[in-house]
């Protein structure tokens, strides 16, 4: 289970982070090749394999 929000106000009110941080989605990047290729190598995909619920509370 992960519990995460769009901003970082809504992800400390329900214990969370930000969905972009635990995706591990840089501030910055190419194109998706380029995204692609950082989230091969990226700590966020043993997350994103792991992760069998996902909660996003908007």
């Amino acid at each position: 289970l992960a519990v995460t929000a769009s901003t970082g106000v809504a992800a400390a009110n329900v214990g969370g982070c930000t969905i972009h941080s635990w995706a591990g989605f840089p501030a910055t990047f190419g194109d998706i090749g380029d995204l692609l290729k950082r989230l091969r190598a990226s700590p966020a995909r043993g997350r994103w394999e792991a992760v069998e619920v996902l909660v996003i509370d908007e």
